[in-house]
């Protein structure tokens, strides 16, 4: 196992949630006998400059965060282009990138890194206009609901800080609330023309999802075969109007009837680009962005390096 490991724990992921969980981290590192360094971040600009730091100085780089996280970590691994291995210890309210890399687990995490292996995957890339610099993303961007729930759980969270330890519970409710206000409001379905390598049509969706990993808040699965390893993109296209529609479908996502029913239909492409006539806003793995008309949505082949279980190398 390399020597030169660092971990960037960010204390705030989770609502501060993570905060509480640092002792177990660092007590799990050391039972499976891995030498780091450990760096405790104390904001996101903080956690970005250690990040771009680090890379002159580590092999590894261990991000202990969520989703969010992990994605600032992995863009300033990428802008050093040195080709560090990124590893992943999951502290945030979702982490659909650790679950779709069989790294969830506190034990499976450090596994990995305790193993040593690692494994290039594709990054996703979104672009807004040609001379301006690339968006990265590793589980997903969305629009729609996407974002919405995404702003609404999160002020709602901040807001009430005596529910963070019933979190499942107050993430799922505050979701629905979200949801149900979106569609009460008419923020969604949105038209939008959708372009891909094939074709260009018009959609009214809910929910857009362009998906690197199989997970979506949490524990949903509506693309179960997206991979990062196979130079597409997984494009979600929830075509559900309603509130209750949105709600059966989801439903369905555990057992795949979403699919046989049509609710959701999925593109798989490496290209896509997205227009409206109204401005909107799209999501990347936690952060939110706004174009003022169109974006371009592509993959990135193998580009980063990853600490995977070796459970996921077995055939």
């Amino acid at each position: 196992m390399p020597e030169q490991i660092a971990v960037i724990y960010n204390p705030s992921a989770r609502v501060g949630r993570a905060l509480g969980k640092k002792k177990k981290v660092e007590n799990r590192l050391n039972a499976k006998n891995i030498s780091y360094d450990l760096y405790v971040t104390e904001s996101e600009s903080h956690l970005i400059e250690i990040a771009g730091r680090l890379t002159d100085e580590y092999e590894i780089i261990i991000g202990a965060g969520g989703d969010t996280t992990i994605n600032l970590i992995a863009r300033e691994i990428l802008r050093a282009k040195k080709r560090n291995k990124l590893g992943i210890i999951s502290q945030g309210s979702t982490n659909d990138f650790a679950r779709g890399m069989g790294v969830h687990k506190l034990k499976d995490a450090c596994n990995a890194i305790a193993h040593g292996q690692s494994h290039p995957i594709d990054v996703g890339m979104i672009r807004l206009g040609k001379n301006e610099e690339p968006y990265l993303f590793l589980a997903q961007a969305s629009l729609g609901l996407g974002v919405a729930v995404n702003r609404y759980v999160d002020g709602w969270m901040k807001r009430h800080t005596f529910v963070r330890k019933f979190h499942a519970i107050a993430q799922t409710t505050s979701g629905l609330a979200a949801i149900y206000n979106s569609f009460k409001n008419k923020a969604v379905p949105m038209n939008l023309q959708l372009q891909n390598s094939k074709e260009t049509r018009t959609i009214d969706s809910s929910l857009l999802i362009f998906n690197n990993t199989s997970y979506f808040a949490g524990r949903f699965q509506p693309s179960p075969f997206a991979s990062p390893t196979d130079g597409k993109l997984d494009c979600c296209i929830f075509n559900s109007v309603t509130f209750s529609n949105l709600v059966r479908t989801a439903l369905q996502i555990k057992s795949m009837k979403h699919l046989e029913e049509n609710k959701v239909e999925i593109l798989q492409d490496n290209y896509f680009k997205i227009f409206s006539s109204q401005p909107f806003e799209f999501q990347l793995d936690g952060e939110i962005f706004r174009s003022e008309s169109e974006i371009e949505v592509s993959i990135i082949p193998g580009a980063l390096d990853i600490m995977i279980n070796p459970e996921m190398l077995k055939p």
